[in-house]
């Protein structure tokens, strides 16, 4: 029974209550806080029965500093509170650890790792999941609908594109930090397991191996070839035919320089690899460079244990923004800008206390398989050390895979399971203070949860919204999310003054601002706030609406304007095709900035919009890219009629740009009529790829058999207008509602990417149903306030 409740115990922690679901489900955010509490309340309770502190082991110094260290810290934070909430998971992980030192002193070492590689073989299982729905179209990973297998066949006798594996926790990057060392793991168990367990540990090894890999973390593999490298490197070590020649020492240096290196040589690669993605190099090193600035203003205290994300608002570039992050991508600039520098002192003496009783604990083996599984556990945390150089890791289980290499790396644990020595243990204040702070955060939670549940409620809207943030407020004041979503729901301009007090790099409240002043007529203020909304990040619609408006006061330069413009464009979603970009002279030229550097199809598809006859120029007689191929095809089937040579052309374009999704799309506007079973499965590759500039429901809607089956196509055609959660989730861990007024949102794609709904208010108009087509042209509105069209045929429909 015991072992049943270890197993699943694990499996609860390491894929529910210590995941992401902690965060986006709150039954389980409760649940998790009063089992933790209980757990470690009734383990800590036990101990002190019977007259015992903690384990003793040689890490317990630092961890007291560390402990005491995230403390002060956490008193003299940004936000205490947010701080103070954020210590329970380092808090209940140390405490953790000390609870696996003692199953392994008293024997569950079996246990323990058979677990590890139970939890191991579920990551695959769940994985292979993945797979199968990704491949098979089985539906129940979002975005799966439609399989590979569907669409095999001439042309396509393969997937085109390999899938990212993230589902077993929910990240890819996560996905490999938590694999990568396991790869090793159980290779070396594999080495040193009796015969009847080799086949299925080498079998693990492989398929965590090839999960990896399917994960397209290279900070993955930069783990694994760190550990693998480590692990040689001490091996190599111990061959009597180098050491004759060569010293240990010096082995183990030059192994180490040679790592060094190679890690540098890696991360300058990887780092201009990502130039031209949608973030790139220059966001990393934005992010480093904020947490050394970071580092420099709060040197002995840092800004408060996981309150990176917060402090990074006041430090990043406006243009390199992505509200998502929380730390720095880097564990050791990270820890730095947290805790300040006494977080690296704490840190380098944790790493050296457990690298003597690491080599104590290695010397005194005398199994060498034992020795083969001490190195695998010291290499995996190294590599897991050369991962934290790009990454962050904090979630419960890849701590607990730490905790449990680490101690399994230190505790003395003979072959015959009897220690030579009896287990020395703390005085028993220290448990019963371990004991007090569990459950006081027990206590503590039980008003939060409270607190987030009535917060919860007024997410739901209703009367009583307003007052159950209220009452949340009076629970949890120091809370600073309560007060804006109070704020938020009040609406009006002294609120938003008082929000923005709270939290003055909330775009969205400035921008909201704005939207406030310009229903109230002081366009001076509204630029103001839009001002305010551009510098904190470029990726809103700040840009767009500061430039507008300040075009309309002349309140700026035609040079900056048409640079805010041109940001603008870059960061919407959607090409410039909407009616608005070409209304001015100074939108116009920052659309001709966009066209410099875009690729030549999305050039036509814009010129087309707006200045047919220079579209018209882009159609070479002699195609060679898949871009020219692309638009002879786009010109033979809107200005020739000539599907049959629209076709053609299209699969050209697709025979030199496979995987791109906008082609299959193209092509199957091309064959609605002439094959519609080919079109069909054009749309599906188009789908399984992704689209930009096509959108695969709008052409479906054409191939429907019932006029249910179109609307239902027409409503899905466009991509969802997205909410912004990042801002709530990094500085509170709480989701929230905050949405943009209608004055402040991004610019519709154009009235021709509209026409579904459109059709869909035309049926039913025709059908005598004005009061759903008003709700549609609403919905127009809601989606691309610039759409004249819908705002017209409201007016009508409401006078």
């Amino acid at each position: 029974m015991r072992r049943i409740f270890f197993i699943l115990l694990a499996i609860y922690l390491v894929f529910l209550g210590g995941s992401a679901y902690y965060t986006l489900v709150f039954p389980i955010r409760i649940f998790h806080h009063a089992l933790v509490t209980l757990l470690l309340a009734v383990w800590l309770i036990c101990r002190l029965r019977h007259r015992q502190g903690l384990p003793q082991t040689p890490l317990n110094p630092p961890i007291y500093a560390a402990v005491l260290m995230w403390v002060f810290a956490a008193l003299t934070s940004l936000d205490p509170r947010s701080a103070f909430e954020n210590l329970w998971f380092p808090f209940t992980h140390v405490l953790f650890f000390f609870a696996l030192v003692e199953l392994l002193r008293r024997g569950f070492q079996r246990l323990i790792l058979e677990t590890q590689f139970l939890l191991a073989a579920l990551v695959v299982f769940l994985s292979g999941l993945e797979l199968a729905s990704w491949y098979f179209g089985l539906g129940f990973i979002p975005g799966t609908q439609t399989g590979w297998i569907e669409v095999i066949g001439p042309g396509v006798w393969l997937p085109l594109e390999l899938p990212r594996l993230s589902l077993a926790m929910n990240v890819s990057t996560l996905l490999a930090g938590y694999v990568a060392p396991l790869v090793l793991l159980a290779a070396a168990w594999a080495l040193t397991a009796r015969r009847q367990y080799r086949a299925a540990l080498w079998g693990l090894a492989g398929a965590l191996l090839v999960v990896l890999l399917l994960t397209l973390s290279r900070g993955g593999l930069l783990s694994l070839a760190a550990a693998v490298g480590t692990l040689a490197a001490i091996r190599l070590s111990q061959t009597p035919a180098i050491t004759r020649r060569l010293s240990p020492r010096l082995l183990l240096g030059a192994a180490g320089a040679f790592g060094a290196v190679a890690i540098l040589l890696f991360l300058m690669i990887s780092l201009r690899s990502e130039t031209g993605r949608e973030w790139g190099d220059a966001g990393r090193l934005d992010m480093w460079r904020s947490a050394v600035e970071i580092t420099r203003d709060y040197p002995l205290t840092g800004v408060g244990p996981g309150l990176f994300g917060r402090a990074f608002r006041s430090y990043r570039s406006p243009a390199l923004v992505q509200d998502k992050l929380a730390s720095a991508h880097n564990a050791y600039l990270n820890t730095t800008a947290e805790t300040g520098l006494p977080g690296i002192v704490v840190s380098l003496w944790l790493g050296a206390a457990f690298v003597r009783a690491w080599l104590a604990n290695w010397r005194r083996s005398d199994s060498v398989g034992r020795k083969i599984r001490l190195e695998a556990a010291l290499a995996g945390l190294a590599g897991l050390g050369v991962h934290s150089l790009v990454d962050v890791f904090t979630i419960t289980p890849i701590v607990l895979l730490c905790l449990l290499l680490a101690a399994y790396a230190i505790t003395p644990l003979p072959e015959s399971k009897v220690l030579k020595e009896p287990p020395r243990y703390t005085h028993p204040a220290l448990a019963a203070l371990a004991l007090l702070i569990v459950i006081l955060y027990g206590l503590w939670f039980i008003l939060l949860n409270r607190a987030q549940s009535l917060y919860q409620d007024s997410l739901a809207g209703g009367a009583d919204s307003l007052q159950n943030v209220q009452a949340a407020i009076e629970l949890d004041p120091a809370l600073k999310l309560y007060p804006l979503h109070r704020d938020y729901l009040t609406g009006d301009q002294a609120a938003y003054l008082h929000a923005l007090a709270l939290e003055p790099t909330w775009d969205t409240g400035w921008l909201n601002l704005a939207a406030l002043r310009l229903r109230a007529g002081d366009d001076a203020g509204a630029l103001d706030a839009l001002d305010c909304a551009r510098q904190i990040s470029q990726r809103s619609p700040a840009m767009l609406h500061w430039a507008a408006l300040a075009e309309n006061l002349a309140a700026a330069s035609p040079e900056a304007i048409i640079e805010a413009y041109t940001i603008a464009i870059k960061w919407q979603g959607s090409l410039p095709l909407s009616e608005f970009w070409w209304e001015t002279a100074l939108r116009r030229k920052a659309v001709e900035q966009f066209l410099a550097g875009a690729r030549l199809d999305w050039q036509y598809r814009v010129l087309a919009a707006h200045d047919p006859a220079r579209a018209q120029t882009l159609v070479s007689a002699g195609p060679q890219t898949a871009a020219e191929w692309w638009i002879a095809g786009q010109d033979a089937l809107t200005n020739r009629d000539d599907a049959p040579a629209a076709a053609v052309a299209f699969s050209r374009a697709i025979e030199l740009a496979r995987t791109e999704g906008d082609y299959y799309a193209s092509r199957a506007r091309a064959t609605l009529e002439s094959d519609p079973q080919a079109a069909r499965r054009d749309l599906d590759i188009a789908a399984l790829l992704g689209t930009y500039a096509e959108y695969p429901n709008t052409i479906r809607a054409e191939l429907a058999t019932t006029p249910e089956e179109a609307r239902r196509l027409r409503a899905n055609a466009l991509p969802p207008r997205l909410v912004g959660q990042e801002f709530a989730a990094v500085l509170y861990g709480r989701p929230a509602v905050f949405d943009l007024l209608p004055e402040v949102r991004f610019i519709g794609p154009g009235t021709a990417a509209m026409s579904p709904w459109y059709a869909i208010a035309a049926g039913y108009l025709e059908a005598g149903e004005p009061e759903k087509a008003a709700n549609v042209y609403r919905a127009i509105l809601n989606y691309a306030p610039d759409e004249r069209e819908a705002r017209s045929q409201l007016e009508q429909l409401s006078g």
